[in-house]
């Protein structure tokens, strides 16, 4: 129990410090600000960017699980080491920004009414996923891979399925999806059992990471508008009830939410596109490159890939056209 206490605080100030080093670093470019929850969903990204060069690292060596927990672990020490000193450093370069004096914006009923719908809608779907009561892992090896990879042997060179040696082995394309590996790293660094790992901690974990990335998203959409607040709580209720419904066919693009959190195409439905468009909408169009290369890191082939690649680039070639057009009127 107190190890797992301490691997979700570990998760948690990873992903939140890392992730506010990342900002503050991009708002210095594009002279944005960042909040609480962008900062959370950045961090939990990077984790996976460790996670990938961890696992690389591993499959280029021995393939043993003891080896990537020594390659992830002295990975996220030199990162927290160097996001900890870039961290007051970039504090100190930015400084204290003065607090602009602005009308406070009279909140409605409407507003604190959907907010709190909000809340409670996401309150009831955490609980929903961290309970594990709708797992469907059809389709899906990462339990067995994850098991696999902690009895010992060389990753992949023992089919989960079967547990029998692979007489073809397993295209590369496959062994670089990292997801596998980091929870095994966790399973074997804290003692959490595999079941208790990817049925209650890691969907409680991306599913929060994606929910943050939901919320910056709003704030990226309705910034400045009249009625933000009602406007935003609205979004992210909408959000929920949209997973809740998915809930009822396998086919739906939100049923993994409440059954596979753990998988990549959860992730990236959940987590991934969310924080692209915010990043997208808010200007900040080289940290949105985070989530298109996590995209290559997590998610198989025949569950689709470039997804994120083809939202980046269509968006911004809208941008493009948009702007062209506009200094075309201007100049007609």
């Amino acid at each position: 129990m107190v190890k797992t206490i301490i691997l979700i605080m570990f998760l948690a100030i990873v992903s939140a410090f890392s992730g506010r080093t990342l900002m503050l670093l991009s708002g210095i470019f594009s002279k944005k600000d960042t909040d609480l929850f962008s900062t959370f969903s950045a961090g939990s990204l990077l984790v996976i960017v460790i996670s990938f060069v961890s696992h690389f690292l591993t499959l280029a060596g021995d393939g043993l699980i003891s080896t990537e927990k020594r390659y992830s672990g002295i990975l996220m020490v030199v990162a927290m080491t160097v996001g900890y000193f870039a961290f007051v450093i970039l504090t100190v370069i930015k400084g204290k920004k003065e607090k602009e004096k602005k009308e406070k914006e009279k909140v409605k009923g409407a507003a604190v009414l959907f907010c709190l719908a909000a809340v409670v809608l996401s309150v009831a779907c955490f609980i929903t996923v961290v309970q594990g009561g709708r797992i469907n892992s059809t389709g899906d090896e990462t339990f067995e891979t994850v098991v696999t990879f902690l009895k010992g042997e060389p990753m992949y060179t023992i089919d989960p399925i079967t547990g029998s040696a692979y007489t073809e082995g397993l295209p590369s394309r496959y062994k670089i999806l990292c997801l596998s590996g980091f929870y095994s790293v966790l399973c074997e660094a804290f003692g959490t059992a595999p079941d208790l790992l990817l049925h209650s901690i890691m969907p409680g974990f991306w599913f929060v990471s994606g929910l943050c990335a939901m919320t910056a998203l709003s704030g990226a959409l309705f910034k400045g508008l009249k009625d933000a607040l009602l406007k935003r709580s609205v979004l992210v209720s909408s959000a929920i009830l949209f997973i809740f419904a998915a809930d009822l066919s396998s086919y739906a693009q939100g049923f993994a939410v409440l059954s596979a959190m753990w998988t990549g195409g959860a992730i990236r439905g959940w987590v991934l596109i969310p924080f692209l468009l915010y990043c997208l909408f808010d200007g900040r169009y080289l940290i949105a490159l985070l989530p298109v290369i996590c995209e290559a890191f997590i998610c198989r082939t025949q569950y689709g890939i470039g997804f994120c690649a083809c939202v980046y680039v269509g968006f911004i070639l809208f941008m493009f056209i948009l702007k062209r057009r506009s200094k075309c009127s201007e100049a007609s």
